[in-house]
């Protein structure tokens, strides 16, 4: 099973979302996870006492380092595309 580390971290200005950019175990391969915060109603506080809970909302495919991936978030990710 393949192991990921975590290189680089973009959150959005509201936190709410947010993009790793992991390596893989070797260092030979990179690829971005796209997360999104999921706040629950007061009901369901009981479960997720955090007030909500993180989705993975979309996983990229390989890239050979960490700039091509980073450019490939910003390529295919419309809120990432005007964050520092």
């Amino acid at each position: 099973m393949q192991t990921w580390n975590l290189e680089k971290k973009l959150e959005s200005e509201d936190g709410r979302r947010n993009v790793e950019m992991c390596v893989s175990s070797d260092g030979k391969l990179f690829r971005y996870y796209e997360h999104l915060w999921i706040p629950v109603g007061e009901e369901e506080l009981l479960y997720y006492s955090d007030g909500g809970y993180w989705i993975c909302e979309q996983m990229s495919g390989y890239f050979s380092n960490l700039e091509e991936c980073e450019r490939g978030a910003r390529a295919d990710i419309r809120w990432l595309a005007g964050a520092s």
